[in-house]
This record gives C-alpha cells, structure tokens and sequence, in this order.
C-alpha cells in the first residue's frame, strides 16, 4: 500500500480523483489538502510517496508547492493537474522532476495509465531497496554454494562465471522476451539467488533487469512497427505487454510519441 497526497482546492476535483483511484482499485492511502499550503504543512509529517496537485490554488500554487516538496521529500512522485490554459506555466516545472502532467478535465484512460506507470516505478524502487538490503546476505550465501564465484574480486574464475550468468540471461531475454520475465525465473534459469542476479546485472550492463527488458521490448515493438503487416493491437501482445495503454505510455516515455504517431511517421513516403 502506496500513500498519495492530493493537493486541490476544488471538492468536485478531488472526489472525482477519488472515485477513479477507487473505481481502478489502485494500492493507495488517501489524504486530501484543500490548498498548497495545507499540503505542504502536511507532507511534514505525511510519509506521501506521490503528491498529485492542482497549478493554481489559494495560498501557495502547485509550481511553489512541488518546489518545496521536492526540497523536502527528494524522492516523491509529483504529479501536476493543469488545464488548457495553464499547460505553457506547468511546463517551467520541468527542472522539479515532475513525473507527470495530466490535463483537466482528467481523461479516465491516460489517468489509468499514468497512475500504473507510477506505481510500476514505485515497486521497482522498492525491489531494489529490498534487494540492496538483502545483498550482503545473499552474497554470503553465494560463497558457501558457489565458491568458485567468490574468490574475490580479482579472481578470474569470479569475473568468468558472472560473464557467462549474464550472457546466460540476455539469450533468456532474446528468445523469450514476448513471455513473462521476471527476476525470480531468470534467476532460477541460472541458478543464482535474485538478489545476486540483480545486484551482478546491474553492475555488468549499467541498468536493473526489468529496465533491460523494458527496452529490449520497445527495440522489438518498434521494428515490428517499421512493418506495416503488423498492427498496434498484435504488436503489444507479441513484446509481452498485456496492457495495450500501459505498451502505449511506455512507448512514448521511451520514444518520445505513441505507437500510433510512429507508425504515421513511417508511413510518410
């Protein structure tokens, strides 16, 4: 269960906000500030992982609000609501690291899709901190099981066995990218603790598992999108998704346009 602060100064909005998060049943506690100032007043004591605020609000706007929250709380997950005529003054809230903007009056669809694509990212965080506290346990268990993988870090037989786990996993990855892949198989499929997998994946490739996947799949989705034989509703089956808006959000977070854009921009002759 995730904590969400909504920071909104109209009721309708914020029982509105409500009732998707309900309807959704997304993992969420609830707490409501009717102004920015209340907000932040309550983010004091909150442990909120997502703010999700109106731009214009009496006492302190939305831009103001995020800028002390993220002073405050460097790891929330802000989330900016703005209308029509309010989108140029909610784009100068990029140096805050704002996640995401949604557009009033909120779409139910993009809303769904956006609010999954944070919580995705909320549960990849905490996996790593699980993992990372973990880590030094998992390794010593590695040790007892695996001792040619632990004679340190100049051994070469240590060096070889984590090159040829990791080159193990991204032919995992290439043939059976289309199925579910998570961290627990691939772990098993080369016999080693997922907690040492991910920490070692890591620290070979740059990124975590679930983010080579990730853009292993968009690679695919998009060749199979530079073919006109394939259409967007087969496509994002056929990389591993099961969730045509979430393909689609991921897909434009990746490439900067949605499926449908690129496949027009293909198209042109």
């Amino acid at each position: 269960m995730y904590r969400m602060l909504i920071a909104e100064d109209d009721k309708i909005e914020r029982e509105g906000i409500q009732f998707l998060l309900n309807k959704y049943a997304f993992p969420f506690e609830i707490q409501e500030a009717k102004h920015g100032r209340a907000a932040l007043e309550m983010l004091q004591e909150y442990e909120a992982d997502v703010l999700l605020t109106d731009i214009k609000m009496p006492f302190m706007d939305g831009i103001q609000l995020a800028r002390e929250a993220r002073a405050l709380k460097p790891q929330l997950k802000i989330l900016i609501l703005s209308g029509h005529g309010e989108f140029d003054y909610a784009k100068t809230a990029i140096s805050l690291q704002v996640s995401h903007y949604l557009l009033k009056p909120i779409e139910p669809e993009e809303f769904r899709s956006v609010i999954q694509a944070v919580i995705q990212q909320l549960d990849e965080e905490q996996a790593a901190k699980r993992e990372q506290q973990e880590w030094q346990k998992a390794y010593r268990q590695e040790q007892q099981r695996l001792p040619e993988l632990v004679q340190g870090s100049a051994d070469n037989s240590d060096s070889e066995s984590r090159r040829r786990a990791i080159e193990d996993v991204l032919r995992i990855i290439e043939k059976e990218f289309e199925q579910d892949l998570s961290l627990e198989y691939l772990s098993k499929r080369v016999h080693l603790s997922a907690s040492y997998l991910s920490h070692t994946f890591k620290k070979a490739t740059g990124v975590s598992v679930v983010k080579y996947i990730n853009q292993y799949r968009m690679e695919q989705a998009k060749a199979y999108l530079d073919q006109s034989n394939y259409k967007i509703n087969d496509v994002y089956k056929m990389v591993g998704f099961s969730d045509l808006s979430y393909f689609g959000l991921m897909f434009k977070q990746y490439f900067g346009v949605t499926p449908t854009q690129y496949r027009d921009k293909v198209r042109i002759p």
